[in-house]
C-alpha cells in the first residue's frame, strides 16, 4: 500500500441564500484494483458533461473503480505508483492532463522515447499508447484530469482503440 497519506479533499458549496460555504472536508482512500502492490486510485471528482453544473451536490471518491470520464465529460482522480513498478502498455480515448506531485515518473511512447517527470512537471497525453514507469526507491503520486476523447482516425484512415497490453509473466 501507499506510503503517501490518502489525498485530502476540499469541496465548496453555497448556502440557499448564495453563502459560500465548505460543504465537505475529508481525506479520500485509495481503491487497489490490482492489489495493494500495484497502482492505487482516488477519485476526486467525475462530470458527466460540460458546462458544469455548480449546485448539484459532489460525492468524492463514490467510485471505486479505474477511472474513467464519461465521453463528453471529465474525471479528476490521483494515481499512486509503488516504487520499480511498471504499468501495462494502455491508451485511452481521453485528454489527460497528468501532474506529478510527489515523486518521479518515466513516460515511455510507441517510438520507445523515455521522458522523466519530475514533482510539478506536467504532461498532456492525448490518446497515446504509453507506459508509465517509477524506477525509483520511494511512491510517486500524480494527479490527472481525464477528458473524454473523439476517435483517433490517422491519416491513412486507421481508428485508434482503446487498448490495455497485460503484463508479460514473470515465468
Amino acid at each position: 500500500m501507499s506510503t503517501i497519506p490518502p489525498p485530502r479533499t476540499v469541496v465548496t458549496s453555497h448556502t440557499a441564500s448564495g453563502t459560500a460555504i465548505i460543504s465537505s472536508d475529508s481525506q479520500l482512500p485509495l481503491f487497489h484494483p490490482f492489489g495493494p502492490s500495484a497502482s492505487g486510485f482516488t477519485t476526486i471528482h467525475t462530470l458527466p458533461s460540460l458546462p458544469a453544473s455548480l449546485i448539484a451536490p459532489i460525492n468524492p471518491n463514490a467510485e471505486q473503480s479505474i477511472p474513467r470520464p464519461p465521453p463528453a465529460g471529465l474525471v479528476v482522480c490521483t494515481a499512486d505508483y509503488p516504487p520499480h513498478y511498471v504499468t501495462p502498455t494502455h491508451r485511452t480515448i481521453t485528454c489527460d492532463y497528468m501532474i506529478v506531485l510527489k515523486g518521479e515518473l518515466i513516460l515511455r511512447v510507441d517510438e520507445g522515447k523515455e521522458t522523466v517527470l519530475k514533482e510539478g512537471d506536467i504532461c498532456v497525453q492525448r490518446g497515446t499508447m504509453h507506459t508509465w514507469e517509477n524506477r525509483t526507491d520511494e511512491w510517486c503520486r500524480c494527479l490527472f484530469v481525464m477528458a473524454g476523447g473523439e476517435k483517433i482516425v490517422t491519416a491513412d484512415g486507421k481508428t485508434l482503440e482503446q487498448s490495455y497490453t497485460p503484463p508479460k509473466s514473470k515465468n
